[in-house]
């Protein structure tokens, strides 16, 4: 008998990362996306009415904090598993995240590579029995980016093989990687300025750019302004 598909809902704030999740989940022949919240309280509504059997969760939502909704998904009903996907990489999320229960725990940009072993795990895991918490040692190698040989994550099998996910266009990736090879080390460009470069909207070269740093090739960093959201200017992975 074919095993069930192992539903997954995604609870992200931002869509554009939101829908790279869901391209790459359903790449997987063994989940399926039960639904997508934006905000915690979407979350709680959602869950109502659907029960997934894992919980893609961001850390950093617009009105709650992600491991406080952790803590409540798991209060509801602990047999939903959570994957958390966060950006901040201290001790106390992690010691927290434990403590909630947990499963594994993803460290923004986002490595294809990384996510894809993440959910593998889980499916394993699930063959076995009921996913516990994974090892608290090996949980904080992967919260750190750090693989066997000590070397940050992020370093380490970059580029995928295969065809692209749905929705990047070879040729449309090819010019994006070119705005960024013709600024210095100590630039980095916003997707409003990459779109103007290669003549493509904000939203489809930010869509562009979050692949690319999904798989390793350009660095993402944040920067916090007096006002708005934090804005997210890219450059060129370092090589080694």
């Amino acid at each position: 008998m074919q095993t069930p598909s192992i539903g997954v809902l995604i609870v992200e704030d931002d869509p554009v990362a939101a829908s790279v999740y869901e391209q790459l989940i359903q790449s997987k022949l063994d989940f399926t996306i039960v639904g997508k919240a934006e905000t915690a309280k979407a979350t709680k509504q959602l869950l109502q009415v659907i029960t997934p059997d894992l919980v893609l969760l961001d850390v950093q939502l617009p009105d709650a904090n992600g491991i406080d909704l952790l803590f409540h998904i798991k209060q509801l009903d602990h047999h939903v598993d959570v994957i958390l996907i966060t950006a901040s990489n201290d001790a106390q999320t992690v010691g927290e995240a434990k403590r909630g229960g947990a499963f594994s725990y993803m460290l923004k940009p986002i490595i294809v590579d990384r996510f894809f072993q993440t959910l593998e795990e889980y499916k394993a895991a699930r063959t076995k029995g009921k996913p516990k918490s994974t090892d608290a040692e090996r949980d904080i190698q992967r919260l750190f980016h750090h693989d066997k040989t000590g070397q940050p994550a992020s370093n380490v099998g970059l580029r995928t093989s295969g065809p692209l996910p749905k929705g990047i266009d070879k040729h449309t990736l090819k010019n994006v990687e070119k705005a960024l090879v013709h600024i210095t080390e100590s630039e980095s460009l916003n997707a409003e300025q990459v779109g103007k470069r290669i003549g493509t909207s904000h939203s489809t070269a930010r869509r562009y750019l979050e692949y690319l740093v999904s798989i390793g090739a350009v660095k993402v960093d944040v920067v916090y302004g007096h006002v708005g959201r934090p804005e997210r200017r890219y450059k060129q992975a370092a090589r080694k």
